[in-house]
C-alpha cells in the first residue's frame, strides 16, 4: 500500500497518526503474544504426551515451541526462544499488562520490562507490583520505569535485597556476542560492587594513561587497559602468543591468502582507505588479493575476520590442518558402510563446509555439533559427506524424535519439515575466496 496526501498533513495531524500507528503496532504486539504463547501450549501438551513430566520435559516444550516459532517465521533461534518465553510470561501471568498493551496504553518494550522486573518476586506481591508499574507507565519512557521499577520493586518485596542477591549471585555468567566489522561484545553478568569497581579501576587506570599526547580517547583507552589485563601474560614467551592471545579455537582462513601476508608487515594502516582501493603496480591493499578479491578469514564462534589478524593467531597456533573444500584424491569423504563413525578427517571435512548447526536459525558453531546421518545408518544410510551435516545436540535430538525431518537431496544442502508442513532449506556458506583450492584451520 503507497501513502499519498501525505504532504498535506500539519503538525497535528501527523502526531495524531502516529499515535495511532503505535497503538496498532501495540496491539499486534499483544495479539502475536497470545498466538505464540497458544502454540507454546499446544506443543507442552504434545511432549508432555511423550515425554514423562519434570522439568526436564517442561523445558523441552519450550524448546520445541521456539524451534517452531523459528523456523515459522525465519529468526534466530535465541531470538524465538525469547519470544517464547516473553509470550507465555505476559500471558500466563501478567493478563493487566498484556491487556494494556492490547488497548494501545503502553509498548511492547513496556509490557516486557514490567514483567521482566516481576522475575522473582513471591506470586502474592506480582499484581500490586505490577498495577504500581502500570499506574506510572503511560507517558513515562521505558528507561525513567526501569529506573522507577527498581525502587518500587524493593518497596514491594517481600524478602531482604542480601537474601535475593546470594541467589541471583549463583547466576554470574560471562557472554560473547559477535558484532559486525571484526567486532564483539563480552557481557559480563556480576555483583553490582564488583562491576562498579572493576568499571572505576578501568576509568582511573585509562585517566592515568590520558596524557597530552596520547591520542586515544578516554572511552578507547578504558577498552584498551581491559584488554591488556586479561590478554597480559608476563610468564609468557612474547614469541609464543599475539597479545596474550593463543589461538585454540578453530580459525579458517584461505591458504592463499595465508601465504600472501604471513611475512609481511601487518600493522595497522595510516590510512583509513587502505584495503578498499588496488594500490600502484596493481597491488592491492588490505584485504584485497592480487586479482581483487575480497579475502578473508574465520574466527569459530563469531565469523569474518581479516586475513592480517588470522595469520597472527594462525602463526602461533599448536596445530595446523589442511582441509580441502572440494573431492580431491586422498580427501576421505565416503567410507560407505564401512563404519558407523566418521573417520576424524571426515568429521573435520564436514565440519569445515557446515560451520554450524545446519538447522535454520541455530548457530551453534559446528566444532560443538555432532556429525549427524541424514539418512540413519540403521535404514541403509551411508558415512559419506553427502549423507552427512552437523547437528546441535538439541536438534539432533529433535531429528530423533520426529520434531523435524531432514532431507539432503544434494551434499551440503539440507531440507527441514516441521510438525506443522513447513520446509526450509538450509545451504552452507560458500567458501572464502572463488580462487581458493584449499582451507587452512588452525587450533
Amino acid at each position: 500500500m503507497v501513502l499519498t496526501g501525505l504532504e498535506a498533513l500539519d503538525n497535528s495531524d501527523t502526531a495524531d497518526a502516529l499515535k495511532k500507528l503505535a497503538g496498532l503496532r501495540s496491539w499486534i504486539d499483544a495479539i502475536e503474544a497470545r498466538i505464540v504463547a497458544a502454540l507454546a501450549d499446544r506443543t507442552r501438551d504434545e511432549v508432555l504426551h511423550r515425554f514423562p513430566s519434570g522439568n526436564r520435559a517442561e523445558d523441552m516444550a519450550q524448546s520445541v515451541a521456539a524451534s517452531e516459532v523459528a523456523f515459522t517465521l525465519n529468526i534466530p533461534e535465541r531470538t524465538a526462544h525469547r519470544l517464547v518465553e516473553e509470550s507465555v510470561q505476559l500471558t500466563a501471568k501478567h493478563s493487566a499488562t498484556l491487556e494494556a498493551l492490547e488497548a494501545g496504553s503502553i509498548s511492547r518494550r513496556h509490557a516486557i520490562l514490567i514483567a521482566d522486573e516481576s522475575l522473582g518476586m513471591p506470586p502474592n506481591a506480582v499484581p500490586l507490583f505490577e498495577r504500581a508499574l502500570l499506574d506510572q507507565a503511560q507517558g513515562m519512557t521505558v528507561a525513567k520505569l526501569a529506573r522507577r521499577a527498581r525502587r518500587l520493586r524493593e518497596e514491594h518485596h517481600p524478602q531482604t535485597l542480601r537474601f535475593r542477591k546470594v541467589k541471583a549471585e549463583a547466576e554470574r555468567h560471562v557472554e560473547l556476542q559477535p558484532d559486525d566489522d571484526g567486532m564483539a561484545w563480552l557481557h559480563v553478568y556480576l555483583p553490582a560492587e564488583q562491576a562498579c569497581g572493576i568499571y572505576q579501576r578501568l576509568t582511573s587506570t585509562a585517566r592515568k594513561v590520558k596524557t597530552p599526547d596520547e591520542p586515544r580517547t578516554l572511552t578507547q583507552l578504558r577498552a584498551d587497559v581491559f584488554v591488556d589485563l586479561l590478554t597480559h601474560d608476563c610468564t609468557t614467551n612474547e614469541h609464543s602468543a599475539w597479545r596474550g592471545i593463543t589461538a585454540h579455537v578453530n580459525v579458517t582462513v584461505p591458504v592463499l591468502a595465508l601465504l600472501d601476508v604471513l611475512g609481511e608487515d601487518t600493522g595497522v594502516p595510516e590510512d583509513d582507505s587502505a584495503g578498499v582501493h588496488e594500490t600502484p603496480g596493481g597491488r592491492a591493499g588490505g584485504n584485497m588479493d592480487p586479482h581483487g578479491l575480497n579475502q578473508f578469514a574465520e574466527l569459530e564462534g563469531y565469523g569474518p575476520i581479516d586475513t592480517a589478524t588470522a595469520a597472527r593467531l594462525a602463526a602461533h597456533a599448536p596445530s595446523f590442518t589442511r582441509i580441502l573444500t572440494h573431492p580431491v584424491t586422498g580427501s576421505v569423504l565416503d567410507v560407505g558402510r564401512e563404519t558407523y563413525r566418521p573417520p576424524k578427517h571426515l568429521q573435520d571435512w564436514v565440519r569445515a563446509r557446515d560451520r554450524t548447526c545446519r538447522h535454520p536459525g541455530c548457530n551453534r558453531a559446528a566444532v560443538a555439533c555432532e556429525i549427524d546421518h541424514t539418512v540413519p545408518w540403521a535404514r541403509g544410510g551411508t558415512t559419506s559427506h553427502f549423507n552427512l551435516a552437523c547437528l546441535c545436540p538439541k536438534h539432533h535430538l529433535y531429528k530423533s524424535e520426529g520434531v523435524f525431518r531432514y532431507r539432503q537431496p544434494e551434499p551440503g544442502k539440507i531440507v527441514v519439515r516441521s510438525r506443522a508442513g513447513t520446509e526450509r532449506t538450509s545451504t552452507p556458506d560458500p567458501p572464502f575466496g572463488s580462487a581458493m583450492e584449499g582451507e587452512a584451520v588452525s587450533s
